[in-house]
């Protein structure tokens, strides 16, 4: 679910992002704005069902960030862990980041669980 095409726009992504989630895959997304398609990153790790990484070039600057999903089994369910990396930020920046991975961590256990 985390990589499907309908879902990861709705939590992860603001155009339109073209990926086949393979080890080694392009990143690619088609803004709707510009109609124009750009090389946003690169799948750096991907076991399905297990874990994701990957590098995706932050909007508006030319740093790379790096993010991993993890499912851990975790008694009657499944916990998703998320990590970013490459990032500098001010203290306010920060505060807003940890804001947004709390709304895409929520969006993604709401699409989880009623989708």
């Amino acid at each position: 679910m985390l990589t499907s095409p309908e879902y990861i726009n709705q939590y992860l992504f603001k155009d339109s992002i073209r990926c086949d989630w393979i080890e080694g895959s392009a990143i690619v997304s088609m803004s709707e704005i510009e109609n124009v398609t750009v090389n946003r990153g690169q799948v750096l790790e991907s076991v399905p069902g297990m874990s994701l990484k990957f590098s995706f070039l932050e909007e508006n600057t030319s740093i790379y960030l790096i993010t991993t999903y993890e499912l851990i089994i975790a008694g009657d369910g499944v916990e998703l862990k998320m990590k970013c990396e490459g990032f500098t930020a001010t203290n306010q920046e920060f505060l807003i980041r940890i804001q947004q991975a709390n709304l895409m961590l929520q969006k993604i256990k709401w699409l989880s669980e009623y989708s």
